[in-house]
């Protein structure tokens, strides 16, 4: 059993490159933000969703066009996992990884998990208004948002 592992160790080396790679695919799917005067791109996994009920949860990346600052971080995008909430405005932010470049490439300078009672949007401001608008129409199939 040893000697076919060592002959084909190539052969199983490139396998789990490849299956590591899928597990990591993400179909991001960019939102259209009426009035986006802020300057990212906001997209949304189409994967991540799920629905918990009248809660959503979803992984989003956010790529600004200049780099920003948070906490003595400076980034130019970011990964966040979000819970939206269908029927009222307790949008929260479950974690975010904070990247040095758009598109959330390379590793993540920082990651901050808020656990289940997340982070309130108002806290972490790195979003307009709208854009939550647009994050919850979107997740909750409606025309309206809840908020604002």
């Amino acid at each position: 059993m040893i000697n076919i592992l060592k002959r084909n160790y190539l052969f199983w080396a490139f396998t789990l490159l490849l299956v590591s790679s899928w597990a990591q695919a993400a179909t991001w799917f960019a939102l259209e933000v009426p009035g986006n005067t802020f300057g990212a791109t906001v997209e949304v996994d189409l994967e991540s969703l799920r629905s918990l009920g009248e809660k959503r949860e979803l992984m989003t990346r956010i790529s600004f066009s200049q780099p920003q600052k948070e906490q003595n971080i400076s980034f130019q995008s970011v990964i966040a996992e979000l819970e939206i909430s269908c029927n009222s405005d307790l949008d929260i932010w479950k974690s975010v990884s904070f990247f040095p470049s758009s598109r959330a490439e390379g590793k993540p300078i920082s990651t901050a998990n808020f656990g289940t009672s997340g982070l309130h949007i108002s806290v972490l401001k790195m979003l307009p208004e709208k854009t939550w608008g647009t994050l919850q129409r979107s997740a909750c199939g409606r025309n309206t948002a809840v908020a604002p």
